[in-house]
This record gives structure tokens, C-alpha cells and sequence, in this order.
């Protein structure tokens, strides 16, 4: 299969990766200037507000979607003392309008107080059977002894529930670990069929893109053992290279690469990833086919299996581990798309 048929195969699926998509949908709830956009930045690393793709869901309710983010966003101001019964009736019954997978209630550490509005809130929230989280943003402003109290409050007026602290400028060890936190908390809260956008979108955890780069390595290597291929070497059949393809994109997506459109495009993906695949499938047939003459049907069966599984496990694991350098570059301040690809190239 030559460069520009491989081009087409990875664009192919990738296309139907992102059509077939589900995003998850985060309510950020709290008062205004607490520090919700300060969030959002951290964890997406794009200030949705400024953006302008908001669009009022209701007139307390705006919903920041687009094509290139992996997750819909839902803000919610702060209340307004003759606004209660609106605020209740469009922002805690919201399930009844739109699909809220997530809640991160947030508040001011820096107030040193949570209203009874606050609590009485997230109690409702949990009886709409939202999974509601507490955040208390600009916890650097204020001392451990008072954010202790703020915790004791929410245990005797809430109970259990999970609580994380956000820093306003801090970037100290504490913090990360907070929102690395938050991040695996939510993707364990979400179902499976979310976990792939939330997971591209956040640019927090390297470790969570890893990881769920490895699972769908795995469930493409499960593909690939139940396909039957003949004669040996096969790492050109049309069925294992779709399904390699199909993998490779959604590892390239969950890593959520700035630039992938134009690398597709520009196919340097593919040449090297069409340059890995026949060096990986050369190795394995050289290594393989001593074992074959004199045999019968099912051994070649299950060597055939176990050929492409070793190929679709090799080529995976190769893209993951480089995907995971190259995002390492970038969250370390590399945006040089050309560098970046040389630098995937060299790994590769």
C-alpha cells in the first residue's frame, strides 16, 4: 500500500472518529468572578468566553460548544436576590433541558464563607442525581487553617463529597496534583463513551491520554488476532491496515496534536507511519516464517493471528510512546509544528 492510499485510510478514519464523537457536557456553576474562566483555562487551555462561541441556552444558562472542543460547557452566573425561583427553575433543573454529565460548583476561597444559597444549591443538584462538585478557587489568597473550616462547614451541612482547591496564580506541586485530581475524578465519573473527548480536551494529565491511548491499543489488538490473513507477511492486508489506521487516529486524537489537520494533509504522518509499518512487518515475517512449512491450517491460523497481533500491538505502542514525548514538547512550550513533526518522525 503506497503513501498516498495510507493517507487517505488514516484520514478516512479519522473522520469517522470525530463524526461518530460524544462529548461530554460540564455545568460551571458559582458566582460571577470566581474564577470559573481561570479553570476552564487551565484545564483546556483555551479561554472559551473570549472565543464568543457562547449561545444563551436560557437567559441565566450560556453553552460554549465547538467543533474543535472536546467537551460543551454550560455557564451559569451567580444568583441575583430576586432571581432565586429562576435560578432554580433553569439552572438546578437544567437535566430537563440539556444533558449535564459533569458539575464543578465553584467558590471563592478567598470569601471565606459558603452561603446558605451555596449549600442549598448543591443539595438540590444531588437530588437531580448530578454528580456535583465542589471548587474552591483562589485558594492561595487565603490560609489552611480557613480552608479547613470552609471544609468542616460542607461535611456538616453537605457530607461527603468531593472537594478540590484551585489556585489563582500559583503553579507550585499542591496545585497540580489538584487538578490532575479533578481531571482523573471526572473521567472516572463519566461513561465510557465520553472518556475519549474529555480525555483529548483536558491538557492537564499527560498520564490520562496515556492511558487511554494503551486501552485502545489493546481493543485494536483484540481486532486484529480475530482477523484471518493469508499468506504471511500480511502488514499490507486491507483489513489490518484499517483497523491499524483506525487506531493510530485515535491515538493521534486523544493526544489532541495541535496541527493534525495539516499533517494529515500534508501526509508526513503517514509516510512515516507507512515507513514503521513495513520496517515492523519485514521484522516479524523474517522472524515468523521459520516456524511455518510442515504445519497445518490452524497453527497458520493462529500464527497468522498472533503475527498481526505483535504488528498492531508494535506500531501502536511506537505511535503512543511518541505521541507522548511530542505532547510532553508542547505542554513544555514547543508550538513548532515542523519541529514537532521531525521530532515525531525521529522517535518513531
Amino acid at each position: 500500500m503506497n503513501t498516498e492510499e495510507l493517507n487517505e485510510k488514516l484520514q478516512k478514519s479519522f473522520e469517522e472518529l470525530k463524526n461518530n464523537l460524544k462529548k461530554p457536557s460540564i455545568l460551571l456553576a458559582g458566582g460571577t468572578g470566581v474564577g470559573k474562566s481561570s479553570l476552564i483555562n487551565k484545564i483546556f487551555g483555551r479561554d472559551v468566553a473570549k472565543e464568543g462561541i457562547g449561545k444563551p441556552v436560557t437567559y441565566l444558562i450560556e453553552k460554549f460548544e465547538s467543533e474543535d472542543l472536546g467537551v460543551i460547557l454550560y455557564d451559569s452566573p451567580g444568583y441575583e436576590i430576586d432571581k432565586v425561583k429562576q435560578f432554580e427553575d433553569e439552572v438546578i433543573d437544567i437535566k430537563k433541558k440539556e444533558v449535564v454529565n459533569l458539575v464543578w460548583y465553584c467558590i471563592q476561597a478567598s470569601g471565606s464563607k459558603i452561603t446558605d444559597f451555596d449549600i442549598g444549591t448543591i443539595k438540590k443538584f444531588r437530588e437531580n442525581n448530578l454528580p456535583v462538585s465542589i471548587i474552591f478557587t483562589k485558594r492561595d489568597m487565603v490560609s489552611k487553617d480557613t480552608i479547613n473550616i470552609l471544609k468542616e462547614v460542607v461535611n456538616k451541612e453537605i457530607g461527603e463529597i468531593d472537594i478540590y482547591e484551585m489556585s489563582s496564580t500559583v503553579e507550585d506541586e499542591f496545585y497540580t496534583k489538584e487538578l490532575q485530581r479533578l481531571i482523573s475524578d471526572a473521567i472516572k465519573k463519566l461513561p465510557d463513551i465520553l472518556r475519549d473527548a474529555f480525555i483529548s480536551a483536558q491538557k492537564i494529565s499527560l498520564d490520562e491520554k496515556w492511558n487511554r491511548a494503551h486501552g485502545a491499543i489493546l481493543q485494536h489488538i483484540a481486532i486484529a488476532f480475530a482477523v484471518p490473513f493469508n499468506p504471511i507477511p500480511f502488514s499490507d492486508a486491507p483489513i489490518l491496515v484499517a483497523n491499524q489506521m483506525g487506531m493510530i487516529a485515535r491515538i493521534l486524537y486523544i493526544y489532541d496534536l495541535d496541527g493534525l489537520e495539516n499533517m494529515l494533509k500534508g501526509e508526513t504522518v503517514s509516510v512515516i507511519i507507512g515507513q514503521l509499518m513495513s520496517n515492523l512487518g519485514k521484522t516479524l515475517a523474517v522472524n515468523i516464517l521459520a516456524f511455518i512449512p510442515g504445519i497445518g491450517p490452524l497453527i497458520k491460523g493462529l500464527i497468522s493471528g498472533g503475527v498481526a497481533t505483535l504488528l498492531t500491538s508494535a506500531l501502536g505502542e511506537a505511535v503512543n510512546i511518541s505521541c507522548y514525548k511530542l505532547y510532553e514538547s508542547i505542554l513544555n512550550g514547543n508550538k513548532d509544528i515542523e519541529e514537532q513533526m521531525k521530532m515525531f518522525g525521529d522517535m518513531v
